[in-house]
């Protein structure tokens, strides 16, 4: 027995041990799960940190989790929406950064993967641990188009009446700008723990190696450095449900699915409630709060995407990255109502690809008008780019090396 146990004891000695800082929102922690399953278990020790809404899923898959402080992800969306990046200010940087070195050196790692971790980076260089950045291609510096400036933003009404090279070269001009003030915060920190000082934010995003988890057709980049690695969209997929009971959910009627995420509105939906919307069978997931409960809705806390979408033309969606994915995946179109600036890009990746289309600002009847032609019958030359448009990477991606 005793030899059994000393076998075990040098086996997770012998193991890497890596820490997850997701983000504290449910897409986060999901992608960040689905990269974990490619370390194999036998060579490495795996931790998340500790969130109360998504522990569940974590230990559910059989990773331990860790404490420490994380940004409040309802007041950073709150911020986002209104191009506020006071979250971002050196006290709390300061706070979350020195209790991620707590972690990093209690749980001797090896390795920590941030995703929209901002502190991650000086960590990880205080404690002089291999830092991984999970990044889309539109957060990085070597994004090949303009990120748009969102039509919430105060400036929009005023650039679009610009020809489209003059309000990409304002826009472009306004982030350089916007990513240098962001930093100032950054930069006062690192001077205080003698760390390099860095360019801008989206430097700051950056990790010793970085993972761009997007397709490069629907995001494309510019050549990248050694460091960089695009592994492909990260799509968690939950357990199936019973399909005979989906089916009769259905009851033969038309389907389409509302996926709104963990940052979707989903009052601005509420009109689905409707009796006209009576001949439809509208699946919906995540809708906590159920604003929508009339008798033709057939709601599930959470799904398993793909089993939905394969019955679907259509799916009303924010917009967000997995969900996007999971969409083109299943060749399902896409009506967005987004809720914070990045959405936005996904949505205009969707538009130039055929995949989708917002729908803000739709009238009640234009509603009417879409979900009829989307939902019975897509047209063919809206799904035309999509046997080649997309990859999605699964086994190769096992056992990925570090460096």
């Amino acid at each position: 027995m005793a030899s059994i146990l000393n076998h075990n004891l040098l086996i997770t000695m012998a193991k890497k041990t890596i820490l997850f800082f997701p983000f504290n929102l449910l897409s986060h922690y999901l992608r960040c799960l689905v990269l974990a399953d490619r370390y194999h278990p036998d060579e490495y020790q795996i931790y998340f940190i500790s969130s109360a809404e998504y522990d569940e899923f974590v230990l559910k898959q059989g990773y331990q989790v860790f404490r420490a402080k994380q940004f409040n992800a309802s007041e950073v969306m709150r911020c986002s929406r209104r191009f506020d990046f006071s979250w971002l200010n050196p006290a709390d940087l300061e706070e979350v950064m020195l209790d991620q070195v707590r972690a990093i050196r209690e749980l001797n790692a090896d390795v920590v993967i941030g995703d929209m971790a901002p502190s991650l980076k000086m960590a990880a260089e205080i404690t002089g641990t291999h830092h991984i950045s999970l990044l889309n291609a539109y957060m990085t510096k070597h994004y090949q188009f303009t990120r748009k400036i969102s039509r919430s933003h105060k400036a929009y009404l005023f650039l679009r009446n610009f020809p489209a090279p003059i309000e990409e070269w304002f826009t472009r001009l306004g982030e350089i700008i916007a990513f240098k003030r962001i930093q100032r915060g950054f930069n006062a920190i690192r001077t205080k723990y003698g760390l390099t000082k860095i360019s801008d934010y989206l430097a700051e995003m950056e990790g010793n190696e970085t993972f761009v988890c997007d397709s490069t057709t629907l995001f494309p980049l510019k050549p990248l450095p050694s460091s960089y690695r695009v592994i492909g969209p990260l799509i968690y997929n939950a357990a199936p449900m019973d399909d005979n009971q989906l089916e009769e959910a259905i009851a033969g009627r038309p389907v389409f699915c509302i996926c709104m995420g963990s940052t979707g509105d989903w009052e601005s939906i509420r009109f689905l409630n409707d009796p006209f919307y009576a001949k439809y069978a509208i699946v919906v997931t995540g809708d906590t709060n159920h604003v929508l409960s009339a008798p033709h809705i057939v709601s599930f806390p959470f799904v398993n995407l793909d089993q939905v979408l394969q019955k679907c033309k259509l799916m009303i969606c924010h917009g967000g990255n997995g969900t996007i994915y999971s969409g083109i995946k299943n060749r399902v179109f896409m009506l967005c109502l987004p809720s914070h600036f990045e959405q936005e890009w996904n949505i205009s990746a969707l538009e130039r690809i055929g995949f989708g289309k917002s729908a803000v600002d739709y009238s009640e009847e234009t509603w009417k008008n879409e979900i009829g032609n989307y939902a019975e019958s897509v047209p063919a030359q809206a799904m035309q780019p999509l046997e080649t448009a997309i990859v999605f990477p699964d086994e190769h991606l096992n056992l990925l090396p570090l460096s």
